[in-house]
């Protein structure tokens, strides 16, 4: 047995089990205030804040979850903008490259919005204040566009 393989299969389960473990996380990261306040943000009366619609590779680089600069900078100019309110973050689904993919499509999803999340979250923005909208299923159908989408809504209720 090779020594070098062996780690690296070892690294390999390692990055497995710690995305089953993000994404269920993830899918289940809105505690029921925060489905509460999300439900009521998304009926008839909400009070949407603002909307801002980007191209995916202007926040990540090709098949990763690292923020672009630009990305970091937007952030801090839309918290200007945007304090302290519910913020839902949307990453549209993208093709599943089966090449030499290191990331399923729900990995890159839930990565990417995790990204932006924390983004916000280190910017200033109240944590429980974010939801991330992920794919319900494992692969869902691409999005014509590839973006990212983040929306505000007032968290104040009638």
């Amino acid at each position: 047995m090779n020594a070098g393989r062996t780690t690296l299969s070892f690294l390999d389960l390692a990055l497995m089990l710690l995305s089953a473990f993000a994404y269920t996380h993830f899918v289940n990261i809105a505690d029921s205030e925060t489905q509460k306040k999300l439900s009521e943000a998304s009926g008839p009366g909400a009070a949407m804040l603002g909307s801002y619609d980007y191209a995916a590779q202007d926040f990540f680089g090709d098949s990763n979850a690292m923020l672009t600069d630009f990305a970091k900078t937007e952030i801090q100019k839309i918290l200007i903008d945007q304090p302290q309110q519910l913020l839902i973050i949307e990453v549209a689904a993208a093709p599943e490259i089966q090449d030499g993919a290191r990331l399923r499509q729900w990995e890159t999803v839930s990565a990417r919005s995790a990204a932006i999340a924390d983004a916000f979250e280190k910017a200033g923005q109240d944590g429980t204040q974010i939801v991330l909208k992920v794919p319900d299923k494992l692969v869902s159908k691409p999005a014509d566009k590839q973006g990212v989408n983040l929306t505000f809504f007032s968290l104040e209720t009638e």
